[in-house]
């Protein structure tokens, strides 16, 4: 018997909750023309003045949406702590040293920008005080000298080992070689535990030569930050970016839904060719009903748990959920990147011999 199937899908990949009910009121102080007092969050991003983390003291241009000269960021908790300090050019370009400081007053990064990059010798640490990255800048190229784990173990050495970074949605990971990137570099989503690559980079004694995400190859520059944004937080502050969570609120999880790494028509396919195996060789002409199949992606991306409703016929409920316990992986959606399980849904229409699918990802309650 011929089939003919419909495949239909409801999918979100990322969302961020943010509900203001009322009116939010954040803004600086203007202190003396261009001086201003600025209230930040522990991300370095604006929020109310009673639940500032710090306070921004420096010269802004509104009409050029700048920061320029001096400026400090002082503990709110404990103004003799300057969580960080720098320079900024008429232009609102990073300019001479730069210090930042963890609330616990150890040091989290220190080193140099001219022109708005890195120049000259840097060194990061953890928060525990342990080092965590040394690196030097020489004309504009870095080279990455040390990198040890928070336990203080040394994954690089004089330039030499693995070395993985994240710059947010994407996390790389390739070979060093005296402090510069060497052979193939892959970067992969960073809440995908499979580390699956999504783009790939090829490099020759630290020079660039290719690389290939989905919309293709590209020659004309490397897509890779050696130095990951968490790394060096203060960078935020230049954005203005207004905080997410208004004051007094609980903080908003960061939610990526679980997804295919081939894509949602990928997946809706490998369905397709697995449920039609099955009912080829069920007579379908008798029904004229609906079927709901209900499971859960796992942390681990596998669908389990899977159940049916209102089956009109339990043998085929049941041989469809065994070829939907086939299905590939996906990739487990995530909170504040960390794996989480998430409701999946399966939706059948049996018509005239013929059967059509939906399937969907459920919400995340908040």
């Amino acid at each position: 018997m011929k089939l003919l199937f419909t495949a239909l899908f409801c999918f979100s990949l990322s969302t961020y909750a943010i509900a203001q009910d009322a009116p939010r009121m954040v803004r600086f102080r203007t202190m003396r023309n261009d001086s201003i007092n600025l209230a930040l969050n522990e991300d370095y991003q604006m929020i109310e003045d009673s639940c500032a983390t710090m306070i921004r003291y420096a010269h802004y241009s509104p009409a050029k949406h700048i920061f320029f000269g001096k400026f400090k960021d002082v503990s709110r908790q404990n103004p003799s702590l300057i969580l960080s300090e720098g320079n900024y050019s008429a232009d609102g370009l990073k300019d001479g040293e730069f210090v930042s400081r963890y609330s616990n007053g150890n040091l989290q990064s220190k080193g140099n920008y001219k022109d708005n990059k890195y120049d000259g010798k840097w060194e990061i640490n953890f928060d525990n005080g342990k080092p965590r990255m040394t690196f030097e800048v020489s004309n504009g190229v870095i080279k990455i000298a040390s990198v040890w784990n928070e336990k203080g173990g040394k994954i690089i050495d004089n330039g030499k080992g693995n070395y993985e970074v994240s710059a947010g949605p994407i996390t790389w990971v390739g070979k060093l070689d005296n402090g510069l990137p060497d052979g193939t570099w892959k970067g992969y989503a960073t809440a995908d535990p499979a580390k699956s690559a999504l783009i790939r980079e090829s490099f020759k004694k630290g020079v660039f030569e290719k690389g290939a995400n989905a919309m293709g190859e590209y020659t004309n520059a490397s897509r890779i930050a050696f130095i990951g944004p968490d790394m060096l937080p203060y960078v935020t502050a230049e954005k203005m970016i207004l905080s997410p969570t208004a004051c007094g609120e609980t903080k908003k999880q960061a939610i990526v839904y679980a997804f295919y790494q081939g894509g949602v028509r990928a997946y809706s396919e490998e369905i397709s060719r697995l449920i039609s195996a099955y009912l080829s060789k069920v007579d379908l002409a008798p029904y004229n009903d609906q079927l709901e199949i209900t499971g859960i992606v796992g942390k681990n991306g596998l669908v389990y748990n899977l159940r049916y409703t209102n089956a009109f016929n339990e043998e085929i409920a049941r041989g469809i959920i065994n070829q939907l316990r086939r299905l590939p992986g996906l990739q487990p959606g995530t909170a504040d990147g960390k794996p989480m399980e998430q409701n999946i849904t399966f939706s059948f229409t049996f018509q005239l011999s013929r059967y059509s699918f939906t399937w969907r990802v459920q919400p995340v309650k908040s």
